[in-house]
């Protein structure tokens, strides 16, 4: 007989209640999450005979090696079958499980005439946004056969803490209270999980600190590298702390324009250190909708400001293609213009620091990263532990294989507006090091090499025209 945590009990009491279409659990590792979510629907089963229930992983190697095994454990009455899996309850009860396939399937053809009761989306946090919404679209379609009891449709989950479209839908909107009154999330710890030796959580604390506040204490604002990242040499352990705004420092801004998921807009201070320069990002303001327009995203940096207390100049950094005029605005004005309007209606005198040609993506991210590994003498870099969304984009870009920035895109499956949800802050981090810092970059291009011409070095010269 399996005894169920507090948080276990807690989770299984929000689905016999009947009140739920979407029940999330878990938040860290060893929390209990698959075995409440096995038993959930083994108790489903049983109560209703007949019944058709769903169990989908990101693939099948991890049903085979680690789903199987657990629902085993549970010692489940009825027989299981393999290749494919499905077990079958006493009762005429079936649990499918099945790998969600998306990189050989996209359109999730699979899933298309599935009809069964509810699903369980084991590590949610590694599945496609599609496929839950395409288990909404499929859950209660098996209607049990001359049964005058039949379950709501039902979706489970479970996850560990993730920066992706599961924190966004979910986590985020618990956090703010605005999660849909049919959806509960459970978050459930190591330490909600009374059944691991003693001797296993001490031995967690070999961790590094921040694999240790993620998938330990469940933190959902930190995101793990995995590789391939377009900032390759950014440390969380190294460059993220907290960080003082300091009142007589001139702040500079830099954006990047796009629609979805935001206007990225980034606030920073260029703190003297010797000879060098720390630069230091202090606040983060992503322009979410209604805010994604360039008039209220100027007000939103104008306010911003003036909460602050600010009353120096403010420096602009970006993409240059945000100056191209367009035919959207009766005055034929550009979102710079039109952001740069706002911040102006609100007091303050911006001076634009953007370059007439940007160089080429691919040496502006060596310089940045040559920067961040502590490579260019006077420069450090420290982000703010509060820019959180800056922090997981850092993060979460990866490199094409030419060294530009990969720029994938995706659907939302509801509103299927199409857009790219990375890269946005890294944009205009690496936009602003390099028209900040020209000098430092022309060298850094030059290092090399420096020949003599007329008398300067080929270093100072591009210094001077850049300049």
């Amino acid at each position: 007989m399996i005894e169920f945590s507090p948080k276990q009990t807690e989770a299984m009491l929000a689905l016999e209640s009947g009140e739920y279409s979407f029940i999330l659990y878990g938040g860290a590792i060893r929390g209990g999450k698959t075995v409440w979510g096995l038993s959930a629907l083994l108790v489903l089963c049983r109560v209703f005979p007949r019944s058709r229930w769903c169990v989908i992983r990101a693939d099948m190697e991890k049903i085979r090696t680690t789903t199987i095994p657990s629902f085993m454990k549970l010692e489940p009455s009825g027989q299981l079958k393999q290749s494919p899996y499905e077990y079958r309850h006493p009762n005429g009860s079936v649990i499918l499980f099945k790998s969600e396939n998306f990189a050989q399937d996209k359109e999730l053809d699979w899933m298309r005439g599935l009809e069964v009761n509810g699903f369980l989306l084991e590590e949610l946090n590694e599945c496609q946004q599609k496929t839950f919404y395409k288990a909404f679209e499929r859950a209660g379609a098996w209607i049990i056969p001359h049964s005058k009891s039949q379950p709501k449709p039902i979706i489970l989950g479970t996850c560990n803490p993730t920066f992706g479209w599961v924190k966004r839908l979910v986590y985020d909107r618990w956090i703010e209270g605005t999660l849909p009154e049919s959806w509960k999330y459970v978050p459930a710890k190591i330490t909600d999980n009374p059944h691991l030796p003693q001797a296993y959580i001490d031995n967690l604390r070999n961790l590094p600190t921040y694999e240790y506040m993620v998938f330990v204490e469940g933190n959902w604002g930190i995101q793990l590298k995995t590789g391939g990242e377009f900032l390759r040499s950014f440390e969380l352990s190294k460059h993220v702390s907290p960080v003082a705004y300091e009142n007589d420092k001139t702040l500079h801004v830099s954006f990047d324009s796009n629609v979805y998921p935001y206007i990225a807009i980034g606030i920073f201070q260029f703190i003297r250190n010797g000879d060098g320069w720390i630069i230091r990002m202090i606040d983060e303001l992503p322009a979410i909708d209604p805010e994604n327009t360039a008039s209220r995203a100027g007000q939103k940096i104008g306010k911003y400001l003036k909460d602050r207390g600010y009353n120096q100049q403010v420096f602009l950094y970006g993409d240059r293609s945000t100056k191209a005029r367009n035919n959207i605005d009766d005055n034929k004005r550009s979102f710079f213009e039109i952001m740069d309007e706002n911040i102006k209606k609100n007091g303050f005198i911006t001076r634009d620091c953007m370059d007439n040609a940007a160089p080429p993506v691919a040496s502006i991210a060596d310089f940045v990263n040559a920067i961040l590994n502590g490579e260019i003498n006077g420069l450090t870099v420290e982000i703010g532990e509060n820019c959180k969304t800056a922090i997981g984009d850092f993060i979460e870009t990866k490199t094409d294989k030419d060294g530009t920035m990969l720029k994938k895109r995706v659907t939302d499956p509801r509103t299927k507006v199409s857009y790219e949800p990375n890269g946005h802050f890294v944009d205009l981090f690496k936009d602003m090091i390099y028209q900040a810092f020209r000098k430092e970059y022309a060298k850094y291009l030059n290092r090399f090499s420096a020949p003599q011409i007329g008398g300067i070095t080929k270093v100072e010269r591009i210094s001077k025209i850049t300049l």
